[in-house]
């Protein structure tokens, strides 16, 4: 029998537990796997006593913390690799994709990337510049290795008060981030499509509570299952033509403006897979994903 290692946090079967909104995923892929004679063993990524080698293949699904390990993080992905493991996506697929400068590559390939500027990890001297250069109104800065609008801030310019220090404390330990205030999010949701093996599984719109912006459960929003027409589906699908390897499982994030898809993120390391909308089939889609890319 095959045994895949289901990537985890410390402390996650405890955020599961007190999360209620959201699925334990491993408990449901674990179920699914077992129908195609698949072991999912949940493993803690920071354990020191785990031999990655002896799994058929490392799956870093759950491993939400990394934000604030990052370098941790990669040291454990390239040690991983070096025992022998293979990681599903693959190691240089997620590390271009932990870090959001990865969104300049994609603009410069011809996606429709939502506006934004980046500045470099520890350019402290160029980033009055960066914010005095982008001529918006209403920001949101955040750092260039994110999830769950960690250290997201809202600011009515780039001169408000606070705005420099945030960024300042960002740049030492991350690029940062700066766009304009999309309202589109708040007034019609931000789309998030479930790609599996390349093949569209399913798509959501995730609406913020009145008030915020962030489109996190956590924080209030909204989720309902919604497949986008086929102009933008056709928009997401190209997006992953863009990606420097094959991608076993993708989320494309965005919002729609002039009728286009503005890409926001692609989530190729620990994505929520949103399994609870997909139907019933989705989370078989996205074994036979996992296991066709082992194949």
């Amino acid at each position: 029998m095959m045994n895949i290692a289901f990537v985890v946090m410390d402390g996650y079967q405890q955020l599961m537990d007190a999360q209620r909104e959201v699925l334990d995923e491993a408990q449901v892929l674990r179920r699914e796997f077992a129908r195609l004679d698949v072991e999912l063993t949940a493993v803690r990524w920071r354990d020191p006593e785990v031999d990655w080698a002896r799994f058929d293949a490392v799956l870093p699904k759950a491993c939400w913390d990394y934000v604030e390990r990052s370098g941790e993080f990669f040291a454990w992905l390239d040690r991983a690799r070096d025992l022998g493991a293979r990681l599903v996506n693959p190691v240089e697929l997620l590390r271009w994709n932990s870090d959001k400068r990865y969104l300049l590559d994609l603009r410069r390939g011809g996606a429709s990337v939502a506006p934004l500027a980046y500045v470099e990890r520890g350019a402290h001297r160029d980033l009055q510049a960066a914010l005095s250069s982008v001529g918006w109104g209403e920001i949101v800065i955040k750092p260039a290795i994110s999830a769950g609008a960690y250290r997201t801030l809202r600011a009515s310019s780039p001169d408000a008060e606070g705005v420099r220090e945030h960024a300042e404390t960002i740049l030492r330990d991350s690029g940062l981030l700066i766009q304009p205030f999309f309202p589109e999010i708040p007034r019609d949701g931000e789309l998030s499509l479930l790609f599996f093996g390349g093949a569209f599984s399913h798509g959501l719109v995730k609406v913020p509570v009145r008030g915020d912006f962030r489109t996190q459960t956590m924080f209030g929003a909204t989720v309902t299952a919604k497949d986008p027409p086929p102009a933008l589906l056709e928009q997401a699908a190209a997006v992953l033509d863009l990606l420097p390897g094959k991608a076993a499982y993708a989320r494309v994030d965005g919002f729609v403006r002039e009728g286009r898809l503005q890409i926001i993120e692609v989530e190729l390391i620990e994505p929520y897979l949103y399994l609870e909308h997909g139907g019933p089939l989705a989370a078989r889609r996205f074994c036979e994903a996992i296991l066709t890319a082992l194949r």
